[in-house]
């Protein structure tokens, strides 16, 4: 590739990379003051769960509904529409003094990811399928960047403004992020012309076994937000810690995913997936049989680099199991699979959790997540191997 056309490819990415930081960032305030939520207005560890699961189950609707339509040449507008959405959500929450309010809050902000995420992946993906490991990484580390800044930015806020002024900080930046959205450009890739339908999608058992791949890691995800917070909480870590702690946690995935989608691409994205989503199992294990506040915090670190040198790894195996045209509608069926999972899981982890302790979470989390890897392993037999790459592709 030219050093112009490269030029032209990397700017032509960078809206979609901008508006995913500050989406993620929006969400990231969300997570870190899950228990402020529940401080100042006396949401139960449960109703926190359930509006953890609502907005999830919104994105998944949205991810299986409007996925395809990236594929026929809208993805620049569903980038928009999710820009959109995120902010009402920051806004309605900022308002919230009721838990209706605050779940219709977290579910307009699952839409917004929902919508967005299946746009974003595929113009990412078919940009320049020769550096696809690097300009994944780089959308992922664009996404966990988001991680790093928002509950950091979150802590601060809340420390000077009260755990409100978070919500309205973020929907003043994403609103500043606007006419970078309309800058956006359709891709140039083959497209769905003949409007395939999902059930194409669903008896490809390559595809199934990837979506299993990935959403093991989401149970994951569905554990971080409905347990590992609140167990912060309980351990006695005070709002500032557990901000800090968050931004610790996602700092190495954000700087080593590209790399590490480099690497993925080197080696093979299927072997890459599952030996970080395994490496996570172990470590969830661990946060639930390992006391203290602090042993905590590190493990949760020590997870993140794990997390960092494979994060790209689980959409780009999805990827590998589908053609250009199918590529938006396979990533939104990704998306609705993995938001849907992370939805039972926080519902689900969330009843444990209350019922039985931290130590049962957490344990019931890592052994789901080794079943969902076993299937995806599986079915995912022939695809995700090394593919070819340029010279530049390892480099950020």
């Amino acid at each position: 590739m030219s050093s112009a056309k490269k030029l032209e490819t990397e700017t032509s990415l960078l809206p979609y990379y901008l508006i995913v930081f500050g989406m993620a960032a929006g969400l990231a305030s969300v997570v870190t003051l899950l228990a402020e939520f529940r401080n100042n207005l006396g949401f139960s560890d449960f109703a926190i769960g359930t509006s953890v699961a609502g907005g999830l189950g919104a994105g998944f609707v949205a991810a299986l509904m409007l996925g395809p339509q990236a594929d026929r040449g809208r993805a620049p507008l569903m980038l928009r529409s999710g820009l959109l959405l995120g902010l009402t959500a920051l806004v309605v929450m900022a308002i919230a003094t009721e838990f209706w309010q605050f779940m219709l809050g977290r579910i307009l902000m699952g839409l917004a990811f929902g919508v967005a995420q299946p746009a974003t992946r595929r113009t990412v993906i078919v940009a320049d399928p020769q550096n696809l490991g690097r300009n994944v990484g780089r959308l992922g580390a664009f996404d966990v960047a988001g991680f790093v800044v928002g509950p950091a930015a979150a802590a601060a806020l809340n420390a000077i403004g009260g755990f409100r002024a978070p919500f309205w900080a973020m929907a003043v930046f994403l609103a500043l992020l606007i006419p970078t959205a309309w800058k956006a450009q359709s891709d140039t890739a083959e497209k769905d012309v003949t409007r395939q339908s999902l059930s194409d999608l669903i008896k490809n058992p390559q595809l199934l076994g990837a979506c299993s791949v990935v959403s093991a890691y989401f149970v994951f995800i569905g554990a971080f937000e409905s347990v590992w917070i609140l167990d912060m909480d309980h351990r006695g870590a005070s709002q500032w810690q557990i901000g800090v702690s968050v931004t610790l946690i996602a700092l190495p995935i954000a700087v080593l995913a590209p790399w590490g989608g480099g690497l993925a691409q080197r080696y093979g994205s299927r072997k890459w997936a599952l030996a970080m989503i395994t490496t996570c199992s172990i470590f969830n294990a661990l946060f639930g049989l390992i006391p203290g506040l602090f042993a905590l915090i590190l493990l949760a670190i020590g997870c993140g680099f794990a997390e960092g040198i494979g994060f790209p790894s689980g959409t780009m195996l999805v990827s590998s199991s589908v053609p250009e045209s199918r590529q938006a509608a396979a990533q939104g069926l990704a998306s609705a699979i993995e938001v849907g999972t992370a939805a039972i899981a926080a519902l689900g982890l969330a009843a444990v959790y209350t019922s039985a302790g931290h130590t049962a979470a957490y344990l019931v989390a890592s052994g789901t997540m080794l079943v969902l890897l076993t299937v995806g392993w599986k079915l995912t037999n022939g695809i995700g191997g090394p593919q070819p790459r340029t010279s530049d592709s390892l480099s950020k």
